[in-house]
């Protein structure tokens, strides 16, 4: 399909970093508002008398590293003192305090970095390295009593905790002598870590470094973090015990965007971004015979996304598989139909991988697949000029399964249909063929469905021939 000169797919695109002076510009789902209200918490909390933390609380892939990558950008650039501390990254510390510390210390984005990093390094290489507990059996082997040795470094431990409130409270004092709005430590990704490091850091972060107008905004599913504090403690109020370590903050939504029809252009701006980024939109321009493909699978995306089902890093991994499987395309794959079967199974692979290596197993039946992809499109929410569409897709899934590649045999599903319309009907609650989507239609609407049907026929495509092929593709390099 390619030659040298052509432009190509990249499956390997560089990774996103916020543009100092711009930390926004990339920002397609307008997150920015998330942002500005964990600034105006900071700025109430950071000038009260007790320490503080918050909670930015959203499930796996709905974008709170974005946004808080972005925002400590932004607080960069404002002159604000903020950190950002990926936790993930350090889980394999045996205490998180001492790559905490060091985050602060190297901390080279404001001029308090340099005034202070010798200060706080020399209390790492002293009194914290030596009583904090990581050093304590080379003190019981100073040659003192082993109880004495004990107290010397219970002793010592209060006062490197001492030495570095101290330290931290002179941070904010600056902050605060600068007009600045404390000092801002975000935590990112806690809730992936190890039982025991999340815990350490959240107990560390409590006890240790809880100075007035220091802080801490965790970035946390807070339900998987539920789960955490239950593997470690058992069946204790989870909840309870998440809130003596932090507040709740802002929620981040579900869905990459809310199913509102005022928000369709977000989706479209963030699946043409996205499709930029793979090189998915350059790729099917130069070839006329994919342009039509382009076009059906990002209005089916679109349908899906405006719907509320996806999130931003569910989208982005469906839009890579899109983006495979057009590199993999042969004058032989050209219909235009193809992305109202492909779009499906791809979002199925990411979303419910259940249900699509049930069809990729058993391809004579896609009920799996169909009933995935409208779990993820919330008909309620979607536009009535798109319902076409919707029926466009289940009805070419139903018209190339069970259908052999040399017969122009009606698939059942069709046929199940037709009866269904006809004047005798049947009950679609007892019908195998059909959808959870169909089982509540009425007969009128079945005529309809049987009218939009695709007029082209997948005589010389089945399912099985399909799924095994892409499915073969997808597999290639382990596609997320």
């Amino acid at each position: 399909m390619t030659d040298d000169s052509d432009p190509r797919i990249n499956l390997n695109p560089p990774a996103r970093k916020p543009a100092a002076g711009a930390p926004w510009r990339d920002d397609a789902l307008q997150r920015q508002g998330i942002a500005s209200e964990l600034d105006a918490l900071v700025s109430d909390l950071a000038r009260g008398a007790e320490p503080a933390a918050i909670a930015l609380d959203g499930g796996y892939g709905t974008g709170k590293t974005f946004i808080l990558e972005r925002w400590v950008r932004e607080m960069h650039d404002r002159g604000q003192v903020a950190v950002y501390y990926n936790a993930w990254e350090n889980d394999c510390d045996d205490d998180p305090l001492v790559s905490l510390i060091e985050t602060l210390a190297s901390n080279d984005k404001t001029d308090w970095g340099d005034r202070v990093a010798a200060a706080l390094n020399e209390a790492l290489a002293g009194i914290l390295r030596k009583f904090t507990g990581l050093d304590v059996p080379k003190v019981l082997e100073a040659g003192k009593d082993e109880t004495v040795g004990l107290l010397e470094a219970a002793r010592g431990r209060r006062e490197s905790r001492k030495m570095l409130k101290g330290l931290l409270a002179k941070l904010v004092e600056e902050a605060h002598a600068d007009d600045k709005a404390g000092v801002v430590v975000v935590v990112d990704e806690l809730d992936r870590c190890r039982p025991t490091f999340a815990n350490e850091l959240m107990e560390r972060v409590k006890h240790v470094m809880n100075v007035p107008g220091l802080v801490f905004v965790f970035g946390v599913n807070t339900a998987a973090l539920r789960e955490t504090v239950k593997s470690m403690y058992g069946n204790i109020d989870a909840h309870q015990y998440l809130l003596r370590f932090f507040t709740e903050g802002p929620t981040m939504p579900q869905g990459a965007i809310s199913p509102d029809p005022l928000q369709t252009g977000r989706a479209d701006e963030y699946l043409r971004r996205l499709a930029d980024r793979y090189g998915l939109r350059a790729f099917c321009n130069s070839h006329p015979l994919l342009q039509e493909y382009f076009g059906r699978t990002f209005d089916l995306l679109r349908i899906a996304m405006a719907s509320g089902g996806l999130t931003p890093r569910e989208s982005e991994h469906i839009m890579r598989l899109i983006s495979k499987a057009a590199a993999s395309l042969t004058t032989e794959w050209t219909s235009p139909m193809l992305p109202t079967v492909l779009v499906p199974l791809a979002i199925a692979r990411i979303k419910n991988p259940d249900a699509y290596f049930q069809t990729v197993s058993h391809p004579d039946e896609a009920l799996a697949v169909i009933n995935c992809f409208f779990d993820v499109v919330s008909e309620a929410n979607v536009d009535e000029q798109d319902q076409p569409s919707l029926d466009r897709v289940e009805m070419a899934l139903y018209q190339v399964c069970h259908q052999p590649s040399s017969s122009s045999r009606i698939p059942p599903a069709h046929l199940a249909l037709e009866k269904f319309a006809s004047e005798k009907g049947i009950s679609t609650l007892d019908d195998q063929h059909l959808s959870r989507r169909l089982t509540g239609i009425t007969k009128e609407r079945a005529g309809e469905l049987l009218e939009r049907a695709p007029q082209e026929r997948w005589i010389f495509k089945t399912l099985r021939y399909i799924t095994s092929h892409f499915d073969s593709v997808w597999r290639r390099d382990q596609a997320p």
